[in-house]
């Protein structure tokens, strides 16, 4: 008895549940934003990743196409540099942000899961979903950002905000991963069946509905609080011109932009050529993120030991240096060589935990004060400006060098992916010289204590 009462009291005493309850309005937003990232994270394996990419390939969209499909969403973001002037406008925001999620999942999900039971012809369903992932995306660019400004209120400070992450992406690895696994299974089980691209489009309408449940979950419940900014004026302009004279936070802010841009250009591509030309099934696809799974819930502590130990600078050097040399040896995968892209993957899932916790934390680390929009729509657009122009590239070096693939090197086939991998580790090996460089200069401020 007294054993299962210490047991109870640590739990109740954890780090878990401090950041997580309902016994205040944070801690209880806190939870309910958790809550979502637990649906989101089911719903979401159906509708990216391999099975966004199993969708496309039977509905023959070659890997040029999904390439262009992928980087179509990017535009929409030239239209965020308009969301702070709207969001300045509006005191709550609460309803038009329940029918921003609504119609978002409408275009994205049920759009083009509907669309090809219409149109048969390849080049005609890849206009079609460009329409719709865009219309979907100009909605979320306009208004998205507001759940951001909203439950930027609920996170802790300090080392707190890393136990936030850390729990946060915690849950997205372990649940997304089981439920991965499990479908990815049953995926396989009905391979070369037409039932497999039954199981495949049905998950999307499955996936929609929980979507939408997790959205009412986030908005209805949580406590809306005041925004910064709220009746100032606001130009377009501003959105460049105030991120701009703060130098720590832009300096930071190049870091993401120039990951995103790298680490993007077969981000959209790569999982095509694993599925149809390493020939690897669904199941041994997600073995990275079974590591990371395993890694985020009995690692995770010292991760964040690491971080507050050797800094975020340094742990996020050693992040992007790993990535960039993993992307050398997986290069050497092809279907006579699965090995490697399992033996890589390994690797790359425990560093990815690592990656996920850094990354997450960066936006907070030198943020200014002030009107929380700007800043946050400076951020996420100029990041999904550089996924597009990364992306943009990955697509055209594939369709310039795919028609004449393969070539033998070692006895190995090479096709344009496996290229784009050398050149991607080599990108990313000069972001590590420019995190090197810039690191003492982005050194976050002390926390005030009260």
């Amino acid at each position: 008895m007294r054993l299962i009462k210490t047991t109870f009291d640590k739990v109740r005493y954890s780090d878990f549940f401090r950041i997580f309850n309902f016994k205040d309005e944070f801690a209880k937003g806190r939870s309910f934003i958790l809550l979502n990232t637990f649906i989101a994270s089911i719903a979401n394996v159906f509708i990216s990743g391999v099975f966004y990419t199993g969708f496309l390939t039977i509905n023959g969209i070659d890997i040029v196409r999904v390439g262009i499909i992928a980087f179509i969403p990017y535009i929409a973001w030239g239209f965020s540099l308009f969301s702070p002037v709207i969001l300045s406008k509006i005191i709550k925001r609460r309803f038009i942000l329940i029918f921003n999620s609504i119609f978002y999942y409408s275009m994205v999900v049920i759009g083009t899961t509907v669309m090809p039971i219409f149109v048969h012809d390849a080049t005609q369903k890849t206009i079609w979903f460009g329409v719709f992932l865009l219309l979907g995306n100009i909605s979320n660019a306009l208004f998205g950002s507001a759940a951001s400004s909203w439950h930027i209120h609920f996170l802790p400070k300090g080392d707190d905000r890393n136990i936030y992450f850390s729990y946060s992406n915690l849950v997205s690895a372990i649940v997304s991963t089981f439920v991965a696994i499990t479908a990815s299974l049953l995926a396989d089980s009905l391979a070369g069946s037409p039932r497999q691209a039954e199981i495949i489009t049905m998950s999307r309408y499955l996936a929609a509905a929980m979507l939408v449940f997790s959205t009412l979950l986030l908005y209805l419940i949580p406590k809306e609080y005041a925004y910064t900014g709220i009746g100032n004026k606001v130009s377009v302009i501003d959105i460049i011109r105030i991120p701009l004279r703060s130098r720590k936070f832009l300096l930071t802010a190049l870091i993401v932009m120039i990951w995103s841009c790298f680490a993007n250009i077969n981000a959209s591509t790569w999982t095509y050529y694993v599925l149809n030309t390493v020939q690897v099934s669904y199941t041994f696809i997600y073995i990275g993120s079974v590591v990371n799974a395993v890694c985020s819930a009995f690692l995770l502590r010292y991760w964040r030991k690491a971080i507050s130990f050797y800094s975020w600078s340094t742990m996020l050097l050693f992040t992007v240096l790993v990535t960039a040399l993993t992307e050398f040896p997986i290069g050497f995968a092809t279907s006579q060589t699965k090995w490697v892209y399992v033996v890589v993957s390994i690797i790359q899932g425990f560093n990815s935990v690592g990656t996920s916790l850094v990354f997450a934390n960066l936006f907070y680390v030198n943020l200014p004060k002030g009107n929380v929009d700007i800043y946050i729509i400076f951020w996420n657009f100029t990041a999904n400006i550089s996924v597009l122009i990364g992306s943009a590239f990955g697509t055209w070096f594939l369709s310039i060098v795919e028609p004449y693939a393969p070539w033998y090197f070692l006895g190995l086939p090479f096709y344009g992916s496996q290229f784009l991998v050398i050149i991607k580790g080599v990108l990313l090996l000069g972001l590590c010289l420019y995190i090197r460089y810039v690191a003492p200069m982005i050194q976050p401020d002390p926390v005030e204590t009260p």
